[in-house]
């Protein structure tokens, strides 16, 4: 997975001052792990990339991420499974579903249960990176953001 950084891009740096933006990636693949790492590096935006479940969990416990880009298709568990996780302790966790598969039904329950969008892979990284900065710093906060 390649991603290119974008000329114009948002500096997270001038909303840090009150508190530090982080972003949490289940993938157990470990190529898109680097890839979205490198990504939000580039952009500047602090994240920390998990291969299971279960390190996502215990992290949690510690640091509550403001955002999570979640593989929909996992060998132990799906993201559909992750958001309900989440959802029986009352976790709330904006999330954007990272898939490569075209399950309609499943993305549709993914949206059910709580995420805020649905990407295929491959995706667009500015895409990506905008639906990211709305969640991070909304430019209005009493709407909710536009994902397609």
């Amino acid at each position: 997975m390649h991603f290119t950084k974008r000329a114009a891009t948002f500096d997270f740096r001038c909303h840090m001052t009150a508190r530090t933006f982080h972003v949490a990636i289940l993938d157990d693949d470990p190529s898109v792990r680097i890839a979205l790492i490198r990504l939000l590096k580039a952009m500047e935006i602090p994240a920390q990339a998990y291969a299971t479940s279960g390190q996502l969990f215990e992290s949690i416990a510690v640091k509550h991420p403001d955002c999570l880009l979640l593989d929909l298709e996992m060998p132990e568990v799906t993201g559909l499974d992750v958001l309900k996780y989440l959802d029986a302790r009352h976790i709330r966790i904006p999330t954007i579903i990272i898939t490569g598969h075209q399950d309609a039904d499943l993305r549709s329950a993914c949206l059910k249960a709580g995420a805020l969008a649905c990407l295929s892979k491959p995706f667009n990284a500015d895409h990506l990176i905008r639906m990211i900065e709305n969640i991070l710093v909304p430019s209005q906060p009493d709407k909710v953001p536009a994902f397609t």
